[in-house]
């Protein structure tokens, strides 16, 4: 059998937010590289109490592909832990391909990323029936560009949910392009700082109130009507509605 990496999804820092599976593969862990500005040593260190640490925060991708490829020729679990979900604004697309070329599989074990875990925090849903049915995952161009049509502003014109990522340093930027879409000044905007860890701080306020919030790293922002629908309901769940299971 081939040498196997698994990349486990984190989730967004509460340690319970992990999967059973990322979980259990943390504990059998030989070997662990992480993200040390998102993940402290010392938390980490209950979940993988076998595990030789590496903290990946200074490293360039060459160095942590060899890392994980001489770790995993060595046998035993060898875990790359990513924040969040690793398929969602990560490094597991140049890691994996990296990883493959050398003769390394890649498993991957998905983990609960911060819009899920803010938006349970307020216990709102990003969806609501004849409001939003769609979410956007997307983020400012600031360093790195975005693809044209997939910026806030422009997704902001179709109604949907916005979940936006990596941009907490620039709220009243994000404010200013959301309201030149059109979107209303009253427009809900639910924002978490250092979602489910030490520090967390969760709100909620407006488009307007945006403006006004702190740049911090580390915000994620949800936007959208969906946020203060009430007394919407499922047709699922209506009397009058059939299907196989209720008739």
């Amino acid at each position: 059998m081939r040498p196997v990496v698994h990349v486990v999804g984190g989730g967004p820092g509460d340690p319970e937010l992990l999967t059973v599976k990322g979980a259990r593969l943390l504990g059998e862990a030989r070997f662990v590289l992480y993200t040390g500005s998102l993940f402290p040593e010392g938390a980490l260190r209950a979940l993988a109490p076998k595990a030789a640490l590496l903290d990946s925060k200074g490293m360039t991708l060459e160095e942590i592909v060899l890392a994980l490829a001489e770790e995993a020729q060595k046998g035993g679990g060898v875990v790359r832990l990513h924040s969040g979900d690793p398929g969602l604004y990560g490094t597991l697309l140049e890691e994996k391909e990296a990883l493959e070329a050398l003769g390394v599989g890649v498993e991957v074990v998905p983990g609960v990323t911060a819009a899920f875990a803010l938006a349970a925090r307020a216990g709102l849903s990003l969806t609501a029936p004849g409001v939003a049915q769609a979410v956007a995952f997307t983020r400012l161009g600031v360093r790195t560009p975005v693809p044209e049509g997939q910026d806030p502003k422009s997704l902001a014109r179709k109604g949907l949910t916005l979940a936006v990522y990596l941009s907490g340093m620039h709220p009243r930027r994000l404010s200013r392009e959301l309201l030149e879409a059109g979107l209303p000044g009253d427009t809900p905007v639910l924002y978490g700082h250092k979602v489910a860890q030490p520090g967390e701080e969760v709100g909620l306020t407006d488009l307007k109130g945006l403006a006004h919030l702190p740049a911090r790293d580390t915000t994620v922002y949800l936007v959208g009507e969906a946020l203060r629908a009430k007394g919407v309901r499922s047709l699922l769940y209506d009397p009058s509605f059939k299907h196989r299971y209720r008739r």
